[in-house]
């Protein structure tokens, strides 16, 4: 290289490219403000069934509502509640509580209400008409009701409600964690109402669990002679009796 020449400059190794840009922090869409808002009737569909939320071709959210019968459950004895009223005829009140409330005891059952002349047990569903049995033994039944209510459907419902609910108390807990101070304030406030609903259905539900799992009895006892039992209409096997006149000749008027 001569004097003159300029000095050659030597190529160092390449640049790396300039990092990518950070990306935006999340913010709270209008489609979940939007949730944020929401009713919590919207818990359900206009059905009953439970709503769910489906993105749409535009990337939006679609509430659809799951077809009734999809969760209808078929009508079983599983979910029936069974009652009983009875009013037996006896010589000595006292001994035919004592007797009602021992026979609950012994089925696995318990002791409801007490009182002078009336009593209300409670036993399992499989022993209820063991104890039907059982008590028809203490005095004379004067009178006998049982009845069933099918629950079926109230309890499908229900279930479906607290399901739907659930999903939206967690569905607001995320938007919650990524939400504005002024959208944390609403989210909060729709969530404590969802929560307020979650604990009212289960509410429901325990108790229309226990009444389908205990059957609840009712016995209502008149002393002979008494003007409970005289007042009480004499039931006949055979309508020809009474046209024979035989309620009066029977009469318990002393």
């Amino acid at each position: 290289m001569s004097p003159g020449d300029a000095p050659t400059r030597v190529a160092g190794p390449p640049q790396p490219p300039p990092p990518p840009p950070a990306p935006p922090k999340p913010e709270t869409s209008a489609t979940d403000k939007k949730i944020a808002n929401v009713d919590i009737e919207n818990a359900t569909g206009s059905d009953g069934a439970p709503a769910t939320s489906t993105k749409d071709g535009r990337g939006g959210i679609a509430k659809t509502s799951t077809p009734a019968s999809q969760d209808a459950a078929p009508h079983k004895s599983d979910f029936l509640i069974y009652t009983a009223s009875m009013t037996m005829a006896v010589y000595q009140v006292e001994p035919g509580l004592a007797a009602v409330e021992q026979i609950g005891k012994d089925l696995g059952g318990y002791l409801a209400m007490r009182n002078d002349t009336s009593i209300t047990i409670r036993v399992p569903r499989a022993s209820f008409d063991e104890a039907i049995r059982r008590i028809g033994l203490t005095g004379d039944v004067v009178h006998k009701e049982i009845s069933a209510e099918d629950v079926t459907d109230q309890f499908v419902d229900m279930e479906a409600r607290l399901r739907n609910a659930k999903a939206m108390r967690d569905r607001l807990q995320e938007l919650l964690q990524r939400a504005a101070v002024k959208e944390a304030i609403e989210i909060q406030a729709q969530l404590g109402k969802v929560t307020e609903e979650i604990e009212r259905l289960e509410g429901q539900l325990k108790l229309m669990r226990d009444k389908i799992a205990y059957s609840s009895i009712a016995v209502n006892f008149a002393a002979r002679g008494s003007g409970a039992l005289r007042d009480m209409p004499l039931r006949l096997p055979f309508p020809w009796l009474q046209e024979l006149g035989l309620p009066r000749l029977m009469s318990l008027h002393e």
